[in-house]
């Protein structure tokens, strides 16, 4: 009898209980026995994949990361760089509104062993994606800006906010419509940096029809 072969979702299960639990719980409540019951696998599973709680915990991390940086990339890249921008800017919504256990995760080191050096440069590179847009834009005209990075950190930390505001659930709680919310800071970054008003209103239309395309806006 040839031996039963290791279902392929096991890892990715271990994973998503182990984000739910970090995330609602804490770490205290991640234990290799309750998140083999969660994931409908053995206790053994959790060691076969990973090695050690420990791994497990930062596979976590890493995981959420490499899903991130597709999710960021799906739009992919156009001759209009500030719709790149925007676009990117959805991917990232609609990974953190579907993810949310491990959006926390992953920016909340507390929950999680520290990185390795690889994982930390794994991280970075989600954010030096970013720059790169920023780049085009400046180097394309629309956009005044010093320094890249420092734009991109202010995107960062709008965009980042505004989705976790957003699963706060509170638009929801004082009647506003989250998506709409989320369309007019981005078009306010635009014209923050330089921008016409009407351009930018105009790379919010592509973005928005880009990233349902990518299937991050319904």
């Amino acid at each position: 009898m040839s031996p039963r072969r290791a279902d392929p979702t096991v890892a990715d299960r271990l994973v998503e209980v182990s984000a739910r639990l970090l995330a609602t719980e804490g770490e205290g409540a991640v234990s290799a026995r309750r998140v083999a019951a969660l994931a409908k696998a053995s206790t053994m599973a959790v060691y076969t994949h990973f090695g050690s709680m420990e791994e497990l915990l930062a596979a976590v991390r890493r995981e959420g990361f490499r899903r991130f940086g597709e999710a960021l990339e799906r739009a992919g890249l156009t001759e209009d760089p500030v719709a790149d921008v925007m676009a990117q800017g959805w991917g990232y919504r609609h990974f953190a509104l579907s993810e949310p256990h491990l959006y926390r995760v992953m920016f909340d080191q507390r929950l999680t062993p520290l990185p390795a050096p690889a994982d930390e440069t794994a991280a970075l590179a989600t954010f030096l994606s970013l720059v790169h847009r920023v780049e085009r834009c400046a180097a394309a005209g629309p956009w005044l800006i010093d320094d890249a990075t420092d734009a991109a950190e202010v995107i960062w930390a709008l965009v980042h906010g505004h989705c976790t505001i957003e699963l706060t659930g509170y638009p929801q709680l004082v009647g506003r419509d989250p998506v709409a919310s989320y369309g007019r800071a981005l078009r306010h970054l635009a014209i923050g940096f330089g921008q016409e008003p009407a351009a930018a209103s105009a790379a919010l239309v592509k973005s928005r029809r880009r990233a349902r395309r990518a299937g991050q806006l319904a």
